[in-house]
């Protein structure tokens, strides 16, 4: 069995290292527009829901 990087060559590991690198690309992409936008996430938790035109709650 051959090592790459401490990973073998097998279909599970070339499995887990390809998953692995499309992780860190959504990771790193989710990163980057917080840091682009930061007031994006609570402009977007501040937006009514559109189900509340169905809840009518008296309080």
């Amino acid at each position: 069995m051959s090592l790459v990087g401490g990973v073998g060559e097998g279909p599970v590991s070339q499995f887990v290292v390809i998953n692995k690198q499309i992780a860190e690309e959504a990771i790193n992409s989710q990163i980057k527009e917080v840091l682009n936008d930061p007031a994006k996430r609570i402009r977007e938790l501040q937006q009514p829901s559109p189900f509340s035109q169905f809840i009518d709650i008296k309080i």
